[in-house]
């Protein structure tokens, strides 16, 4: 019997009914006689003869746990959702939430810096209990506080470490590296990671050229304004500046400024112009190839006397190193800070017209007061100096 029969007989008085095609019922016809006939259901339709067309798209519930096909699409007639397992190395499995406001998050959010989107939808763990915040967003927030805290707290003004200077030529040093805390418009640690060769004539042009400055100190400042305009803390030649103004010590930066430059170091220029060459022993004492005379040969001081050498020692000088020659053997010098001395620093001179070398200490002028004998003569250089910290 085929299809179109089975239609044409139920064609009556009841309605087709469906059911196992093995199976049989009677059913009137319309000339009022009966029949016996299929119950009709898929196995009655000729799928194979129409191509697999009906066969195909007949809907069969799936009562498989997943498919074999490597995507799935949802509105392929619009902006569709797919779903693709291409490129997985590994079996994933996808946790729908079971909350009523929680939306699935892609990587477009995930990745995005919009309030409300990336790092506050993930979460962190804190099993240390460091932080307030349950995900990243808050609690890079409370880290960035911290840090900026820290710029600002005591502790950390007046570090330093390194920027060591060292004589490269007449308008020439080298600036070893280092990293120092800078309190100027902003508060931050400065640094270089390489040596640092800076031409005084022409790394930063805000400072002064040694060959116009003749015998005195140039002191050697890490430029907060350049800083500022750089946006780096990454120091180049052009962050450092030399200056003939002198530093003071500032008890709230902890460290010797000119407003807010911070100076590093110094180096003192010859009678005619350019860079006294020296050399750096340790970070606290600085050695001059040449000795400066500050005393030419005079008979001594018969009280303590002022001895000026602001001219060839920096503000900072803390010591001075002295090569002292007389003109006979056996004749004493007594050293201090004041006229009004009680525990100076005596030395007795072995020989004459033979310099020996002593250490004078120094006031905040930069003056240190000496006596000797009226009756002999003193010659007195410096040929160093000790600094105190920066």
């Amino acid at each position: 019997m085929t299809v179109l029969q089975i239609v044409k007989d139920l064609i009556g008085k009841q309605d087709i009914n469906w059911g196992d095609s093995s199976s049989t019922f009677s059913r009137e016809t319309f000339t009022g006689g009966s029949t016996n006939i299929n119950y009709i259901d898929a196995e009655v339709i000729p799928s194979t003869g129409l191509s697999g067309y009906i066969g195909d798209h007949l809907h069969v519930q799936n009562t498989d746990s997943l498919t074999s096909t490597t995507t799935f699409g949802i509105n392929s007639s619009g902006n569709s959702l797919v779903l693709s397992s291409t490129g997985l190395s590994a079996s994933r499995t996808f946790t729908f939430p079971d909350t009523s406001n929680q939306a699935l998050i892609g990587a477009t959010d995930l990745a995005s810096i919009a309030t409300g989107l990336g790092g506050a939808l993930v979460g962190i763990e804190d099993s240390g209990g460091y932080f307030t915040g349950a995900d990243t967003e808050a609690v890079l927030q409370e880290v960035g506080s911290d840090v900026s805290t820290l710029q600002t707290e005591a502790h950390s003004r007046g570090m330093k470490n390194g920027f060591r200077l060292e004589y490269a030529s007449v308008n020439t040093i080298y600036i070893w590296g280092g990293m120092w805390a800078l309190t100027g418009t902003t508060n931050r640690h400065v640094y270089t990671n390489s040596k640092i060769t800076f031409a005084f004539d022409a790394s930063n042009a805000a400072g002064v050229d040694p060959d116009t400055t003749i015998s005195d100190v140039i002191y050697v400042y890490i430029d907060d304004s350049a800083v500022v305009a750089s946006g780096s803390s990454l120091l180049t030649a052009a962050q450092f500046v030399g200056l003939i103004t002198e530093p003071s010590w500032s008890e709230s930066k902890c460290g010797w400024y000119s407003g807010n430059d911070r100076c590093i170091g110094a180096v003192l220029t010859n009678s005619g112009g350019g860079i006294l060459s020296f050399a750096v022993f340790g970070n606290n004492f600085y050695r001059y190839a040449n000795p400066v005379v500050e005393y030419a040969t005079a008979a001594g001081a018969a009280t303590y006397t002022a001895l000026a050498i602001g001219s060839s020692v920096p503000k900072f000088c803390t010591r001075a190193r002295l090569r002292v020659m007389t003109n006979v053997a056996g004749a004493s010098i007594n050293f201090d800070t004041s006229g009004t001395a009680t525990t100076p620093e005596c030395y007795a001179l072995s020989h004459a017209q033979i310099a020996e070398v002593m250490d004078a200490p120094t006031n905040s002028s930069q003056s240190t007061y000496w006596y000797g004998n009226a009756s002999t003569k003193y010659d007195i250089d410096v040929s160093g100096y000790y600094i105190d910290e920066l």
